[in-house]
């Protein structure tokens, strides 16, 4: 066989095998769109399904609280066209049937004080308003909710911050730093109130404070507790301080009235840092006063007592003391 007759036979083999890949396409692509078709026809026909819609609960019974997480869903059995069904089944919005608990007809579970259950069926008509008009209501799938309730409680309590703060170079604090409210009344289960003595803001942290500064700051949720106020406002009161070198006589304190106390020697030097607003009053008024206490003279078996500073320390502080110790000299009177 030569080479011209192997060529024509190829050439027939392949032009019937491109006819019958050509008519297997045309059958598959037919058979497809016949499909779509039937399943689109198949769409319009109206079918009933269960889809699982999420639960809001609303409005607690009146002095009372839930304990834990309350039901999150409930199943419905529902009716509608194929095609409304099939978009929810695709993952389509579905809104929250909401529950309201006030006027919901509960029922104690075993004869329990806390606990409690709800038999769905009694809020059909409540569950079918809240559908949307393309859906119809069948049978509440989900037939019971359970509850678990306790007595509200409330309860005043401190806040403290969750405060971080560095001032800048010469600096200082002129007062306390204030909260405002510096308390707030919390409510919730009984048995978790009971365990809360204060309640925590979130976190702040401030840095080179140079001026008094003001800022809000948020309280840090508690699950189940509610608060009276959701956020306190912070005050930090900081001024500029300069430095102050004083000299000043030493008082004597807890001393018997039998006797005299002389020191050696009867002043001090006093190394401080004063707001800038309070210098002009610093040798004016006795924002500083040095003193030494008998009581620790152990009955006279010591002859020197330890120097001691009463001051405002958001006004002055003492950085050094010369000397920090005095001789002392008893003579009854």
């Amino acid at each position: 066989m030569d080479y011209t007759t192997v060529k024509r036979i190829l050439q027939v083999f392949t032009q019937r095998n491109v006819n019958l890949n050509v008519r297997l396409a045309l059958f598959a692509f037919f058979v497809a769109v016949a499909s779509i078709l039937w399943y689109l026809n198949k769409l319009t026909y109206e079918y009933t399904t269960e889809i699982t819609f999420p639960l809001r609960v609303e409005n607690m019974p009146r002095g009372k609280v839930l304990v834990g997480e309350p039901p999150k869903r409930i199943t419905l059995q529902v009716k509608a066209h194929g095609y409304t069904l099939l978009r929810y089944k695709l993952g389509a919005s579905l809104s929250p049937i909401v529950l309201d608990l006030e006027q919901a007809p509960l029922l104690p579970l075993n004869g329990s004080e806390t606990k409690s259950y709800l038999l769905t069926n009694a809020l059909r008509n409540s569950i079918a308003n809240q559908l949307q008009g393309e859906l119809q209501l069948g049978i509440v799938a989900t037939d019971s909710l359970y509850f678990e309730f306790t007595s509200m409680m409330q309860k005043k309590v401190l806040v403290v911050p969750a405060l971080s703060y560095s001032l800048e170079r010469q600096h200082m604090l002129t007062g306390p730093i204030q909260l405002s409210p510096d308390s707030i009344t919390i409510s919730g289960p009984g048995t978790l109130i009971d365990t809360i003595n204060f309640i925590q803001t979130k976190p702040l942290r401030l840095d080179r404070l140079s001026a008094t500064h003001s800022a809000a700051i948020p309280i840090s949720e508690i699950s189940q507790v509610s608060f009276s106020h959701r956020r306190v406002n912070v005050t930090i009161p900081v001024e500029k301080f300069t430095e102050a070198n004083l000299s000043k006589s030493v008082q004597v304190k807890n001393l018997p009235d039998t006797l005299r106390l002389i020191l050696l020697p009867r002043s001090v030097n006093l190394k401080c840092n004063v707001l800038i607003s309070a210098y002009s009053n610093l040798f004016e008024e006795d924002l500083v006063k040095p003193f030494v206490d008998f009581s620790n003279s152990h009955d006279g078996s010591t002859t020197k007592l330890r120097v001691q500073v009463e001051s405002d320390p958001f006004v002055l502080r003492v950085v050094d003391i010369e000397p920090k110790y005095v001789d002392f000299i008893i003579e009854r009177i």
